[in-house]
């Protein structure tokens, strides 16, 4: 396949997508039911939002302290375990779930109580994690997750064009909801990740979580990717092959990977556009985060309703190279797309990168940083041993040259 097309999928730590636990049979365990809770005071605010490689971050304040977290709507409020060593923080119950890729996780649970903008949120149940075990997870990670949970409590908007996070616990009192498209948001119950209607086809319909921890547009499931494909929804489509990533259990296996044109894909009642796609390779699929540099999106889940107010236009697909990173013992290639840039250069899954753009790379939260930097540049400089070169194409499957040579499902 000569269609060079791909996208950057950094292999970051990727969360819980879902919160899987054991629940005895008499219902859910008491860290579920008693909290999170909004603490008397004030009941809105907006702060800053910290975009590093699609990831967002906020500062939470907690036990006296200012802690930087990753806001994620597709995983429950985790916390890293030296800070509740440090706190004090009592174990309140223990639960077993999956990370992103199928490891099975388990792991303790504390209740915290947090400040966001001097809001207060009360007895927060949050999964305990060693975040601050290694380089790669406190530079992606920080101190802890903002999890989905505290979506229930309020409306919350995620406006990268301000760069800001906005809460009000009346949802409707936000700015943008009265000229925004407003679409039915789901809620299934703890831990109340934000679930949205989608359409892949005419005759292809679903539904998807919005995981602002995702960095793509739409990682599909194999159901719902068998079902677009039958129903005529699936465009040009392109090969890779390595880790999709790491996550709490560590660096997936290498593995065939995909990634298609969607080209009559539609989210929450929104016109019919293109939109670039990956194959996950479990339910749910995924509306990622690089949404919120197309729109402004309010959740409001008590009320059952969501808002996009649009501040960028088409195409909905990114620009990169056409490999990812992985920090592992090294910093090294994770994955490569065929016909990329990245492919025709020798770049393979496994090979140790010695140099990016004339600096050799460290497994240091600063270090981490600026390779993630140097992959939403222009032009990247890579050197490794017996080989280096000058990445300076990105394009994207959305591009017309790359349709005209790509393949087409039949």
């Amino acid at each position: 396949m000569n269609a060079p097309c791909w996208r950057m999928m950094v292999g970051l730590l990727v969360l819980f997508s879902s919160a899987a636990m054991a629940q005895p049979e008499n219902g859910p365990p008491r860290w579920v039911t008693e909290g999170p809770r909004l603490a008397e005071g004030p009941a809105a605010f907006e702060v800053p939002l910290q975009v590093i490689a699609t990831k967002l971050y906020a500062d939470v304040e907690i036990g006296g302290q200012t802690v930087r977290f990753v806001v994620d709507t597709g995983s429950p409020s985790m916390i890293d375990s030296a800070l509740v060593d440090a706190l004090g923080l009592p174990v309140v119950g223990e639960s077993q779930g999956t990370d992103a890729h199928g490891t099975v996780i388990r792991s303790r649970i504390v209740q915290a109580d947090i400040r966001v903008g001097g809001v207060g949120f009360t007895r927060v149940p949050m999964f305990v994690a060693p975040f601050a075990d290694n380089a790669a997870t406190r530079a992606i990670v920080g101190d802890g997750v903002l999890g989905s949970e505290l979506l229930a409590l309020g409306g919350w908007q995620f406006d990268l064009r301000s760069g800001v996070l906005r809460f009000d616990a009346q949802a409707e009192n936000l700015p943008h909801v009265d000229t925004s498209r407003k679409t039915p948001l789901h809620d299934f119950g703890y831990p109340h990740a934000p679930i949205f209607d989608v359409r892949f086809a005419e005759q292809a319909r679903s539904k998807a979580m919005l995981d602002t921890g995702s960095p793509g547009y739409f990682a599909i499931s194999p159901p719902d990717l068998e079902g677009a494909a039958k129903a005529g929804g699936i465009g040009r489509e392109i090969q890779g092959y390595g880790s999709p990533g790491a996550s709490l259990g560590g660096q997936a296996p290498d593995a065939e990977q995909w990634m298609g044109e969607m080209p009559t894909f539609s989210l929450a009642g929104l016109a019919p556009a293109r939109v670039e796609a990956i194959r996950r390779e479990r339910s749910p699929s995924l509306l990622g985060a690089r949404w919120l540099e197309h729109f402004i999106i309010t959740l409001d889940a008590t009320g059952g309703s969501a808002w996009f107010h649009e501040y960028a236009g088409k195409p909905f697909a990114h620009a990169a190279f056409g490999f990812t990173l992985a920090f592992d013992d090294a910093v090294s290639v994770a994955m490569v797309w065929e016909g990329s840039p990245a492919a025709r250069a020798g770049l393979a899954p496994g090979l140790v990168l010695t140099a990016i753009n004339g600096e050799a790379p460290a497994l240091t939260e600063d270090g981490i940083h600026a390779a993630l930097a140097a992959m939403q540049a222009n032009e990247i400089a890579l050197a490794w041993e017996g080989g280096s070169a000058v990445l300076g194409q990105r394009t994207s499957l959305l591009d017309s040259g790359i349709l005209d040579s790509g393949q087409a499902r039949d």
